[in-house]
């Protein structure tokens, strides 16, 4: 995911010097068109999105406090590709990884991935459809802007060979790395299943999710705590929301219920949140694993009974970071390494919006996540339980204290 957003400050610069076209299948747009285009952004962004803070923290500066300068930019812009490129810079400069333009090309995957949901009615909009369609017809006419999608999409392809990674260190220590949590063959389950057939076997277990920037939790619930789960193992969690339409559509069509802030359960936590007027709902998250099948009823048989860590950094983004949330919380692991996880791994996917003349979608962070102690999920991520600078320094720790 951060890859993401450096590729998108790449694009920006690349694209500065790339000179315009017109497509005949993309009208374009009028001053008046992208201001309101901006403004609607703008607007929705104000009511919804719950982490300006963490710009703040960054930067020292509002970011709606850069609206004058950023639609200055936008009513300056000479055509469509200007538009797009100071709307993607605009959205990237807030640097949070769960909150971009959706480029036009990418449009088809997004559809894939959200097939059936709230976001999935946003894509299939026939406007929305139809003018993104547009929009990749007019961008690809930008040659060194192809170059960077193809680089990026070589590598990124490269990059999920060999995307679970498992070894036997020593006697006593098994090894698991993942690399991303979008999607597991029939082959990367299989070494799973491989490994955990004899875990039992090793008094100590590392989980290494460093760089990992996220996916899908369902992965790492299923094949990766579920199948070897020896007790119970409970993680709560918290998140807040504004009072936007946006959000209240979103979230009771996930039929997942925005509570009053005002009957939280820990208004102490909520001491560290800036600008808490600001949130009107809270929503509650409960994880809870147990030895026992869900779906037969019968005690787990390959409960492990050994050391589990979990190695994280900053990289360890979204469902990863899920994933140490929920090990830090209930214990399940010990979480190791030498700077937080990467954040943002509380709450559910993001939201979707599509601008009224453009058509382009923005995908923005729906909810502020908070750790136990209120501080910002986002900016904090989640704290070590045990610091080591390398993965061998951990199995040094481990061969001492065997």
């Amino acid at each position: 995911m951060r890859k993401i957003i450096n590729l998108i400050v790449l694009i920006f610069l690349l694209t500065l010097s790339v000179g315009c076209s017109s497509d005949k299948k993309l009208n374009e747009l009028t001053k008046e068109e992208k201001v309101e285009d901006f403004d609607y952004f703008i607007n929705t962004m104000k009511n919804n999105y719950c982490n300006f803070d963490a710009f703040y923290n960054t930067f020292n500066i509002e970011y709606l406090d850069l609206y004058e300068v950023l639609k200055e930019k936008i009513e300056n812009s000479d055509n469509n590709k200007e538009f797009y490129d100071v709307m993607n810079f605009s959205i990237s400069l807030l640097k949070d990884d769960h909150t971009n333009l959706a480029e036009p090309s990418d449009i088809d995957w997004y559809k894939s991935v959200y097939n059936g949901t709230y976001q999935g009615d946003i894509l299939n909009d026939e406007k929305v459809t139809s003018k993104n369609e547009a929009w990749k017809m007019y961008l690809n006419k930008f040659d060194n802007l192809n170059s960077v999608y193809k680089e990026f999409n070589d590598k990124a392809s490269d990059s999920n060979i060999d995307n679970v990674e498992t070894k036997i260190i020593d006697e006593d220590i098994a090894y698991l790395k993942i690399k991303i949590f979008m999607k597991f063959t029939n082959e990367d389950t299989e070494k799973i299943k491989k490994l955990y057939k004899d875990i039992n076997n090793y008094n100590n277990y590392i989980i290494d999710i460093r760089g990992n920037g996220g996916g899908d939790s369902l992965l790492w619930r299923a094949h990766i705590v579920k199948p070897i789960v020896n007790n119970i193992y409970e993680s709560t969690t918290y998140a807040l929301h504004k009072d936007g339409k946006i959000t209240n559509d979103y979230y009771s069509s996930n039929h997942i219920d925005l509570k009053d802030i005002k009957k939280f359960p820990n208004k102490d936590i909520l001491k560290k949140v800036k600008n808490i007027d600001d949130y009107k709902y809270y929503s509650e998250y409960n994880l809870k694993f147990t030895n026992e099948s869900i779906w037969e009823g019968e005690k787990n048989k390959n409960a492990y009974n050994g050391n589990i860590y979990l190695l994280v950094d900053k990289g360890s983004f979204s469902s990863s970071e899920g994933f140490a949330v929920f090990c830090k919380n209930s214990g399940w692991a010990t979480v190791v390494g030498n700077e937080n996880s990467g954040g943002q791994g509380i709450g559910v996917d993001p939201i979707l919006f599509s601008l009224p003349n453009s058509g382009l979608v923005i995908r923005s962070t729906s909810e502020k996540g908070l750790n136990k102690d209120g501080s910002s999920n986002t900016e904090e991520g989640t704290s070590l339980d045990l610091y080591m600078n390398s993965l061998d320094d951990l199995i040094e720790y481990i061969k001492k204290e065997k």
